[in-house]
């Protein structure tokens, strides 16, 4: 009976902790493909962080590679012409609290509305799986993210002073229950 059962549920014999379902969006008359991310993105993702941030990145191509390979981690990227061209990134190691931990979308497609998918996406995914709360620090400098968190239902719950080594920017620790 364990054997049918595991046949039934486990085809591979492998369980995926975190699955996501590949979806197919259309945003500003464009086509996306929104899917779990994969290692194959990696230099996608060091390109899109070289045209957002200035230097050096905030994440390092081995930092990369280790949190796509993070099983306590969900990587979504948005492809356009078989290209990522944004990704958000969210912890799921704390049962009570996710947290994003990164989130960028090539400059000439920001203000489209890619910030708004993602964080439904994350909120929605989530809630499935009961999280409590969803957690992210924002630069303090960056007002157009904070605005779009902010209208999600984030609120400040502390700041951290010189959180950001790239240029020593304060951070907002938000946070918003789910």
């Amino acid at each position: 009976m364990l054997r049918k059962f595991k046949q039934t549920l486990w085809p591979t014999g492998h369980v995926e902790k975190f699955s996501f379902e590949k979806q197919s969006v259309s945003i500003d008359g464009r086509q996306f493909i929104l899917r779990k991310s994969e290692m194959k993105d990696t230099k996608d993702f060091m390109d899109i962080q070289e045209k957002v941030y200035s230097k050096p990145v905030p994440w390092p191509l081995d930092i990369v590679s280790m949190e796509l390979r993070n099983k306590n981690a969900l990587y979504l990227s948005l492809i356009e012409n078989s290209v990522c061209v944004a990704f958000i990134g969210v912890s799921l190691k704390n049962k009570n609290e996710a947290h994003i931990t990164n989130v960028a979308v090539l400059p000439e497609l920001q203000h489209l509305g890619i910030g708004h998918l993602f964080l439904n996406q994350v909120f929605d995914y989530c809630r499935r799986y009961e999280f409590s709360s969803l957690s992210l620090e924002a630069d303090i400098e960056n007002e157009s993210a904070i605005s779009l968190y902010r209208a999600f239902g984030f609120k400040t719950r502390t700041i951290h002073e010189k959180y950001y080594f790239r240029n020593h920017h304060d951070a907002l620790e938000m946070v918003v229950d789910l």
